[in-house]
């Protein structure tokens, strides 16, 4: 299956696709993010463009693996994401991808302008290869079952139910 993986920032969003046997990971030019609505409907059109089978996005957690501010509103947008294409989607902590994928480019002769415009890509190129290196009853599926009210996020009505391995795991990253 082909995945795609999306490292969500709020100026600026990279994405990688994997190949159709899901071992390899390759980044894709970044988006300028303009908005939730924007970020939803350009990755919608891209997995359908690069015939993506799910979804990937990038969970951000502390260095401790505690989830930081932004994991509520993270899981709230996959939601959205998972509903406007249909798609599962998963969570992947990424904690210091950004960092990893500034010292590959370096390493590969990058700077300036060059190493920006790659970075996002390829932070989301580390994801989506962290994810897909993982045995598959380790990944963190984000599922929609019955609707209920997640007061926690954003109050919309949805559920963010995890296999309870998965939770469990989660919680001990």
């Amino acid at each position: 299956m082909r995945y795609l993986a999306a490292d969500y920032g709020e100026k600026r969003c990279g994405f990688a696709v994997s190949d159709a046997e899901g071992r390899g990971a390759f980044p894709r030019p970044a988006l300028a993010v303009r908005g939730r609505k924007h970020f939803l409907a350009a990755t919608a059109a891209l997995a359908l463009e690069e015939d993506a089978g799910a979804v990937v996005l990038g969970l951000p957690l502390r260095l401790d693996g505690g989830e930081n501010a932004g994991a509520a509103r993270l899981r709230a947008l996959g939601v959205s994401l998972a509903r406007r294409t249909g798609l599962p989607l998963y969570l992947m902590p990424e904690a210091l991808s950004s960092c990893d994928a500034e010292e590959r480019l370096r390493e590969a002769g990058k700077r300036g302008k060059k190493l920006k415009d790659a970075l996002d890509g390829a932070a989301a190129a580390a994801i989506l290869e962290s994810f897909l290196n993982l045995p598959e009853n380790r990944r963190l599926l984000l599922m929609l079952p019955e609707a209920e009210t997640c007061r926690d996020c954003c109050g919309e009505n949805f559920a963010l139910i995890f296999n309870d391995k998965m939770r469990k795991q989660s919680d001990n990253l």
